[in-house]
């Protein structure tokens, strides 16, 4: 096999229709299976994609949990699952629009060996407005990447713009406890060779009221990020700790905003 598609789901009823659509309707020379971890949703996701076995019934391998397992084993589960030589994401909330990405990623890397991957850029769209953003999700200053480069505050592009090499994968035993699932898998596939930029915007990445938006969210999300890093940070056994420790001071340092300004509300109610 060529090339897995690997999607996780869960939730996913309004959308994981144009995201099975965006997979199948790619023209390749090659052969793909979409592979697929349903997290016990408690919606219509499982019914939906058991309909698109139907149809295609050779073209998916699909773990229906029965119990919740959480985004990070299934993700890896998934992952592992995974029999191409590439593996391609979109998750189930997500979509591709272009019919020939497949075929224009998996074309470059089999050109070129020194990389382990490749992207895109993605336009976005909130779901609430249902509308695209006139503008893509990041913009790029040059076109090829390296490690470091992943050592970032944000994704250095989205999950469902990604193509790699299935040589490149490893889940170490930390991947189950990030919640950036993401990140990491960038970091680690970029630790085997270069990542490259791919021109064009070939997929959609969906906002949605999941995101992180409150303080308590907010306060949630940088002390992830720190997890994270640390457990990067340890897994190349600190070779790249200036760099990992300029992001991590980032983090750190909007954590310390939250304790100030916990410490000024505390102050003006019991006036002190």
């Amino acid at each position: 096999m060529k090339v897995s598609v690997a999607m996780i789901t869960y939730q996913h009823e309004k959308f994981v229709r144009e995201a099975l659509d965006g997979i199948l309707m790619q023209e390749t020379d090659f052969d793909f299976e979409i592979i697929i971890g349903e997290d016990a949703s408690k919606d219509k996701t499982a019914d939906i994609i058991r309909e698109y076995i139907t149809k295609h019934p050779n073209k998916f391998r699909v773990t229906f949990h029965d119990t919740n397992i959480g985004m990070m084993p299934n993700f890896c589960n998934t992952l592992n699952a995974c029999k191409g030589e590439y593996i391609a994401l979109c998750e189930g909330d997500d979509y591709w629009v272009n019919k020939n990405k497949l075929q224009k990623q998996v074309d470059f890397l089999e050109a070129d060996r020194d990389f382990s991957g490749c992207f895109h850029n993605v336009m976005v769209q909130d779901e609430r407005h249902t509308q695209l953003e006139s503008k893509p999700w990041r913009t790029y200053d040059r076109d090829v990447f390296n490690l470091k480069d992943t050592f970032s505050k944000t994704a250095l592009f989205h999950t469902c713009s990604f193509v790699f090499r299935k040589s490149a994968l490893e889940t170490p035993e930390w991947f189950m406890n990030v919640k950036s699932g993401d990140m990491s898998l960038f970091a680690i596939v970029a630790s085997k060779g270069n990542l490259k930029l791919l021109p064009g915007n070939m997929s959609v990445y969906r906002k949605n009221d999941g995101g992180v938006t409150h303080n308590e969210q907010l306060k949630d999300y940088h002390s992830n990020r720190l997890k994270l890093w640390n457990f990067v940070n340890q897994h190349y056994d600190n070779k790249y700790l200036k760099d990992i420790e300029k992001v991590m001071a980032f983090h750190k340092s909007e954590l310390r905003k939250f304790d100030t300004s916990l410490k000024g509300k505390l102050k003006r109610k019991f006036n002190i």
